[in-house]
C-alpha cells in the first residue's frame, strides 16, 4: 500500500507519544492536537498507544485527550475518561522468573526495573544497581526477588548502551515464554507476556467497535509500533523512525517535533 490508496477517512486513528505525537519539549502540539479533535469529532475512534505506564499520560491528557489508551506495550488498556482499566494482560511470575534466570547465562550484568498493573507510582519499582542506575523519584526500590514475585504488566532491563543487542540476546532467553521489545536504543528493553504488544491490544479494541484493520490508521517510531503499524491498514513512520520501523510502513510523515501526525490526519479531517 502507499500513502495514496487510503482514501476513504480511517474509522480508528491510533497514535504512539513519544517520538511521534509528543514534540521534542514532550507535550502534544496544538496542531497535533487539533487534527485529533477534529478526527474524533467526525465519528472516528482515536487512541494512544504507548509504552508509557498510565501514570505518565499526562501529556495527551493535559491536551484534552479523554478517550481510549493502550499503555505499557498493549499490556493494559486504559479509559482515561472513566479512570479504569478496561483490559490486562499480566506477565506471570514462572515465566518472568526463568525468563530472567536464562537471560543471565547471557548477558552477566543487568538491573531489572517492573511495572506492575495499576493507577500510580506504587505500581513501579526497580532493584538498587550502581551500575545501571533507574530515574531518581520514579521508581521505589526493592531486591531482586521482591520485583519477581508479582505478576507485572511490563518488566524493563537494563544493560550497556545497545538495546538492539539487547534484545537479541533477550529473544534467544525468552523463547515462546515473553514479548520483547524496545522504544528507545540505550540499553533499555521491554517485557511483557507472551503475544503482548500494541497490535494485538488494538485489534481487541477494534473488533469491539466493529472496526476493520483496513479502516485504521497509526503513527509510530520505535520497534515497540512495528506489530502496531503491521496490523493497521495504514501504517505511518515518523521521519524520525527507527530503521525497522520506516522498513515495513504504508508512509513516512514529518518529523515528530514538526507536526508528523497532523500532516497526515489533515488530508482526511
Amino acid at each position: 500500500m502507499n500513502a495514496q490508496q487510503m482514501v476513504a477517512a480511517p474509522r480508528m486513528v491510533v497514535s504512539d507519544m513519544d517520538g511521534t505525537l509528543l514534540d521534542g519539549a514532550g507535550l502534544v502540539s496544538p496542531r497535533n492536537a487539533a487534527a485529533l479533535r477534529r478526527a474524533a469529532d467526525s465519528g472516528a475512534h482515536v487512541v494512544i498507544a504507548t509504552g508509557r505506564p498510565i501514570w505518565w499520560l499526562s501529556p495527551v491528557i493535559d491536551a484534552g485527550f479523554t478517550g481510549t489508551a493502550v499503555c505499557m506495550n498493549g499490556a493494559v488498556t486504559y479509559d482515561i475518561a472513566a479512570g479504569e482499566i478496561t483490559s490486562c494482560s499480566p506477565l506471570e511470575v514462572a515465566p518472568m522468573q526463568d525468563f530472567v534466570a536464562n537471560l543471565h547465562a547471557r548477558e552477566e550484568k543487568f538491573a531489572l526495573a517492573v511495572e506492575r498493573i495499576g493507577v500510580d507510582l506504587d505500581a513501579c519499582w526497580a532493584e538498587h544497581h550502581y551500575e545501571h542506575p533507574w530515574e531518581d523519584g520514579f521508581f521505589q526500590r526493592g531486591p531482586r526477588e521482591h520485583l519477581l514475585s508479582l505478576p507485572v504488566a511490563k518488566l524493563l532491563v537494563r544493560s550497556g548502551n545497545d538495546s538492539g543487542g539487547l534484545a537479541h540476546h533477550a529473544r534467544e532467553a525468552a523463547g515462546a515464554q515473553v514479548s520483547v521489545t524496545f522504544s528507545t536504543d540505550d540499553g533499555l528493553i521491554e517485557v511483557a507476556g507472551p503475544g503482548v504488544n500494541k497490535g494485538t491490544a488494538l485489534d481487541r479494541l477494534a473488533k469491539q467497535w466493529g472496526i476493520a484493520a483496513a479502516d485504521v490508521v497509526a503513527f509510530g517510531d520505535m520497534p515497540n509500533d512495528l506489530e502496531m503499524l503491521s496490523w493497521a491498514g495504514h501504517g505511518v513512520a515518523m521521519a524520525n523512525a527507527h530503521a525497522d520501523v520506516a522498513a515495513i510502513a504504508n508512509e513516512i510523515t514529518g518529523f515528530h517535533h514538526e507536526d508528523g501526525v497532523a500532516l497526515v490526519l489533515e488530508r482526511w479531517f
